[in-house]
């Protein structure tokens, strides 16, 4: 562990429940918004000359994806979708491209989804204090489609990086992303803090980064300890010291 009075150059912030209420743990359409998006990819594998019923959708490819999404945490990283729809491509006929049909399921749920009170606020006094960011998340689909929500809400802005799991190869709790959120940013672990709502993951990165770790309250409560607690993310600049020293304060 990194000494407690070194001032952080850099945040490091997962994404769901710090960022975005995701509206699920698994941060991809579930109920309603799954089935409102199986009907939008459907329309679309027809607009490019697939034929498709709703129906088949699921053997055709969400029932073979979740049985490897279901061992993720066993191969430690995210089920690739490319497979199974080149498996709805070939059955139907479509010609659109594998980000096209995501999107179109995605869109129903992506669009319903909203920050976490404060978090822009939050972002912009981090930077105002000079602070370097990086987004460092797990995510069961391609970057792409998170970083079109963040867009939306002008939660990108003040990120230099974004790490995405489904992207990256490698999901937390691997230091993996950790380390290369650094790599870019040209840091070291003792300059950076990482922030996240799951201790299992978010905080076993961070400090297996060598990198002290800030948990928010209110995720998942198993795991290794954090080296500091908040209850909310507005508490994050105080957590950091901005007012003060700039320096994280001791538990």
């Amino acid at each position: 562990m990194t000494p407690s009075g070194t001032s952080p150059r850099a945040v490091l912030l997962d994404m769901g429940g710090v960022l975005l209420d995701m509206g699920n743990d698994l941060g991809m359409p579930t109920g309603r918004a799954d089935w409102r998006g199986r009907e939008v990819l459907v329309q679309a594998v027809r607009a490019s000359g697939g034929r498709l019923a709703l129906e088949d959708l699921e053997d055709l490819l969400f029932a073979p994806w979740r049985a490897e999404h279901a061992r993720r945490y066993e191969t430690g990283q995210e089920a690739l979708w490319d497979p199974h729809l080149r498996r709805l491509r070939r059955a139907t006929g479509c010609r659109a491209r594998n980000l096209t049909l995501l999107q179109a399921w995605f869109r129903p749920y992506g669009e319903q989804l909203e920050p976490l009170p404060g978090a822009l606020e939050v972002l912009r006094r981090l930077r105002a204090a000079g602070l370097r960011l990086a987004l460092v998340s797990n995510v069961p689909l391609p970057g792409k489609l998170y970083r079109r929500v963040l867009r939306r809400h002008r939660l990108d802005t003040s990120f230099e990086a974004f790490f995405f799991s489904y992207d990256a190869a490698s999901r937390k709790p691997s230091p993996a992303m950790v380390r290369q959120a650094l790599r870019a940013l040209a840091l070291s672990p003792a300059e950076s803090v990482m922030v996240g709502d799951r201790r299992r993951t978010d905080v076993a990165a961070g400090l297996a980064a060598g990198v002290r770790t800030i948990w928010l309250r209110g995720g998942e409560p198993e795991g290794p300890k954090p080296d500091v607690e908040i209850s909310t993310l507005a508490d994050l600049p105080d957590a950091l010291g901005l007012a003060a020293s700039n320096r994280i304060r001791p538990k």
